[in-house]
Order: C-alpha cells, then sequence, then structure tokens
C-alpha cells in the first residue's frame, strides 16, 4: 500500500510540475523487486486512463518514462554506482532499512542542483534507532490521521474490520453489504465496504481532511 501511495504522489509531482521540466529518481533494493514493481502496479496504471493520455509510448522502458515533459528514472539502491549519474528533482527510497548509507549520500547529491530536492523514504522497520525509525525518532512525529465529523475522534486509517466493542479493538473497514461478497467468484459489488470512524462507527471521509497530526494530539482524543 505504502509503495503504491509513494508512486502515486511521484506520478503527480512530475504530472504538476511538467511546465519545469522535473525528473525524479524511484529506488528499490534490488532490480528485481523494481522491476515486478513497475510490470505489476506501475504499467497497467499507465496503460489506460488519465495517465495514458500523458505517457510517452515512445520512451516507456522498465527503467525509465516519460510523462508530459517529466522523467522518472527506476534504479536499484543495492549500490552507490547504481544512483549515480543522473540530475533529479524528487527521490524516493523504497524499503529505506535495506539501503546502503552510500547509496543514499549518492541519491542525495543527485539533487544538489535542484530547486525542489524532495527526498522520500519509508520501510518496514527492521530495528529500534535504526533505518526509518531512527528518522522517525528524529522528525516533529507527526501522524497521517483523519478527524470524523461526527465524534471528533483522530482517526489513523486501518484496514482491520470496525468492532463497535471498543475504540481500540478494530478498525476502519464496514462491510454494509454482506451479500455482495462472493468468495467463489471471488468478485466483491461495489460500494461493499465502507470507511468508517473506529470510535463511532459513522462514514468517514478519507479524503478531503486529512492532517499531519502530533502523535500527542491523537493520543489525547
Amino acid at each position: 500500500i505504502v509503495s503504491e501511495i509513494g508512486v502515486l504522489k511521484l506520478m503527480h509531482f512530475l504530472d504538476t510540475h511538467s511546465f519545469d521540466r522535473v525528473k525524479a529518481l524511484y529506488a528499490f533494493p534490488t532490480n528485481r523487486s523494481m522491476d515486478d514493481f513497475v510490470k505489476t502496479r506501475l504499467d497497467p496504471l499507465l496503460s489506460s486512463g488519465y495517465y495514458s493520455t500523458i505517457t510517452d509510448q515512445d520512451t516507456n522502458s522498465m527503467k525509465v518514462k516519460k510523462l508530459r515533459d517529466s522523467f522518472v528514472f527506476f534504479r536499484s539502491s543495492s549500490t552507490p554506482g547504481a544512483l549515480e549519474g543522473i540530475d533529479v528533482d524528487y527521490v524516493s527510497l523504497d524499503e529505506y532499512d535495506r539501503v546502503p548509507g552510500l547509496a543514499e549520500a549518492s541519491a542525495q547529491q543527485s539533487m544538489e542542483s535542484s530547486k525542489y530536492k524532495i527526498f522520500n523514504r519509508w520501510s518496514t522497520p527492521s530495528l529500534p534507532n535504526a533505518g526509518i525509525h531512527r528518522l522517525f525518532e528524529q522528525s516533529d512525529q507527526n501522524w497521517y490521521l483523519h478527524k470524523c465529523e461526527r465524534c471528533n475522534h483522530w482517526n489513523q486509517l486501518s484496514y482491520e474490520d470496525y468492532d463497535p466493542s471498543s475504540v481500540n479493538a478494530g478498525g476502519n473497514i464496514l462491510n454494509v453489504n454482506p451479500d455482495g461478497i462472493d468468495f467463489l467468484a471471488k468478485t466483491v459489488v461495489p460500494g461493499s465496504f465502507q470507511f468508517v470512524c473506529q470510535k463511532c462507527g459513522k462514514p468517514l471521509d478519507r479524503w478531503y481532511n486529512g492532517q499531519w497530526v502530533k502523535i500527542k494530539i491523537a493520543h489525547a482524543h
């Protein structure tokens, strides 16, 4: 999920800043994981709908893609050399805990001449006080939360089923149409599930009211 959000954020940047002919770098720990992600997650997005209309099909390989006048390069972050030689405005390092320090430094150097210098890192935490956990400890420790308009509870979205017994018992997913699920055919009728508040169970707006919130404020509610 985080990888998909990350690449969509990158695509949005390329699209909305194409007037500046921006360039981006997206890196995974290995070439295989990078290739698999491009083939199964990104290429289907670029082959239909809106993004297919702004993707240059003549510059659409596994290593580089062009959207309008913007470019995105895909590389392995396993070695520093793989991230050298590209001047970019935007860097995304996926599975950051597996990225060598010198490779991260090379990625940062690739943005030296950019006026944007957007640097994204995310990962499954591996060890305390290391990698992504250390970065979080050094940050302002804000969380991206959604405030319920009914009960004012701050929701950190969870894809577990909603449980009315306790605010901490379940997640934000409520099945409002049990008959809409066909397990044999593996199909789900659109609208069978709904995002709801973990506390009061009312429908939750997850598109327009998200905010970066201090963790102490979240816990206070």
